[in-house]
């Protein structure tokens, strides 16, 4: 009964911490997805190209980012889109900064620090750049996306603010709890030293556990902000934690499901391989 007593007071004390950044992030992402999402909808296929390449791509990751959509949510956008004639580069732009972020998730992640967080949105941002970049050089005159599955998208009633809110608490608060659960154990039953013997006995191999270990455990981002704090305070490093918060949504198994709708698998392979070579490079 004591050990119940002093899991629930720790599970509380987690709940406090994170508890502003999580509503302040629902509240975001929820105002984002009922005032703005037809904007950015709107705002990407507009997207012109020519010359300046560059620009329109690094507006795409942008909007990807401001998106609140998760991956099953973005991959029938990427369709439409691309059925409107939105180059595939701004696709893959677009697509991989949605998966790596979202309004939600920046917010909830501020709980780690200031500095991490912006680094998490500026990685985020590049990582989207970069993957639009390649898509530009590399399938210039040959077809990435494979969208002829998808029908037309009928027009949906316009959400209501309450509802998306409560849907968007519904979705996410079981994660957290499983987060801050999570967290408790690990404060009370798991040693610190273990933690610095995973991530800091020699620089690379912290990125390839904290690799490792975000394909289990990234069920949800809000929920694995509680443990990275813990393993921070734990003796985590920085890039470490990094490589967790981008290797999880890149790499769990619903977002690569949802990819392979409208990826061939060879293609997806490449991506994987590529991601995993670039995280590599986050301890240095």
């Amino acid at each position: 009964m004591y050990e119940i007593l002093i899991l629930l007071e720790n599970i509380w004390f987690q709940f406090k911490q994170i508890s502003p950044y999580w509503a302040s992030g629902l509240v975001a992402g929820s105002l984002v997805s009922v005032f703005l999402s037809s904007k950015i909808t709107d705002k990407m296929a507009s997207l012109a190209t020519g010359r300046f390449w560059l620009l329109p791509l690094g507006l795409a990751s942008i909007l990807g980012i401001v998106s609140p959509l998760c991956m099953y949510g973005t991959v029938p956008i990427i369709a439409a889109l691309g059925k409107k004639g939105t180059p595939q580069h701004l696709l893959a732009g677009f697509m991989v900064s949605s998966i790596l972020l979202n309004p939600n998730i920046l917010l909830l992640s501020f709980a780690l620090g200031a500095p991490l967080a912006l680094a998490r949105l500026g990685l985020s941002f590049l990582s989207g750049v970069l993957a639009g970049g390649l898509v530009y050089f590399l399938f210039k005159n040959k077809a990435l996306f494979n969208l002829e599955r998808f029908a037309e998208q009928e027009d949906k009633p316009k959400k209501v603010f309450i509802f998306d809110l409560l849907k968007a608490f519904r979705i996410t608060a079981p994660y957290l709890l499983f987060g801050i659960t999570l967290t408790a154990l690990f404060d009370r039953y798991i040693p610190p030293d273990w933690v610095s013997a995973m991530f800091g006995v020699r620089r690379g191999l912290g990125v390839l556990f904290a690799t490792t270990l975000s394909i289990p455990l990234y069920a949800c981002g809000g929920g694995t902000i509680p443990l990275i704090n813990a393993w921070l305070h734990a003796g985590m490093g920085q890039g470490d934690a990094m490589a967790f918060m981008l290797a999880g949504p890149a790499l769990k198994i619903n977002n690569l499901s949802a990819v392979k709708m409208i990826l061939e698998l060879r293609t997806l392979l490449s991506i994987l391989y590529i991601v995993s070579f670039l995280l590599s490079w986050l301890d240095y």
